[in-house]
């Protein structure tokens, strides 16, 4: 019977999500081979292709000032999440190419899903905190304000929500947007990550990154959460 409860597990582990998706630039595809190799141990279902939106290609639109990787990143967000949502699909993972697993991932995310609450409209696998987050339970925390969109999963009227913010973005990077909904919804975390990024050259940054499971950035971008905070105390949230 141990046999058989282990499959039952699985099984639900493996519908968590309706649809897994990987972004991947067309000139990229040693990141995607990457990717490919380093997903041995993967519990859920297997990632679609979504071909990224080429920023480079396109160019950036008058006043924005990221540059045109974290554009086409954006707009790439933003296309997987609007079909997402017309396709009906219920819960939504998304992972960009450089997203890394750590070892032993499939056992660590079952354990990690069994404790979080079933209330979550979003789970950020890499989470990357600017503000501290809340603690829940071992291993599980409430994120408060954090960033970073290599692996996050959506559902519900987050969705929405989440594809309404990214039209209205002006000059302001995907993931930060995601981080300045994360008061009014129900967003959790696994404390540590369960996913990282890969090394390798960056289509957002153009540098040559390595490996990190805690992304180390400018000081400046921590600078980001202090409006993200006062807006959030202005509007009572």
């Amino acid at each position: 019977m141990e046999g058989v409860g282990t499959v039952a597990i699985e099984i639900a582990i493996h519908e968590t999500f309706d649809r897994v998706v990987v972004m991947n630039l067309a000139r990229r595809p040693d990141r995607l081979e990457r990717f490919r190799d380093s997903i041995v141990d993967w519990p859920f279902k297997k990632p679609q292709v979504f071909e990224a939106v080429d920023g480079l290609a396109i160019g950036a639109p008058a006043g924005w000032d990221k540059g045109p990787g974290a554009w086409g990143c954006l707009l790439s967000h933003l296309r997987i999440v609007s079909q997402a949502i017309t396709d009906g699909v219920l819960s939504l993972l998304v992972l960009e190419d450089d997203a890394f697993p750590v070892e032993n991932f499939g056992s660590l995310a079952s354990e990690f899903l069994h404790k979080v609450p079933q209330d979550w409209d979003c789970l950020m696998l890499g989470a990357h905190h600017l503000a501290k987050p809340k603690p829940l339970a071992p291993g599980v925390v409430r994120c408060v304000l954090s960033n970073r969109a290599h692996a996050y999963a959506v559902r519900g009227r987050f969705k929405n929500v989440l594809k309404q913010s990214w039209e209205g973005t002006v000059n302001d990077h995907c993931d930060i947007v995601l981080a300045s909904l994360m008061s009014y919804f129900n967003v959790y975390a696994p404390d540590p990550p369960l996913m990282g990024q890969d090394g390798g050259k960056s289509d957002i940054s153009g540098r040559i990154e390595q490996r990190r499971f805690v992304p180390v950035l400018p000081r400046d971008i921590r600078f980001l959460a202090q409006p993200l905070l006062e807006s959030s105390r202005l509007s009572g949230r």
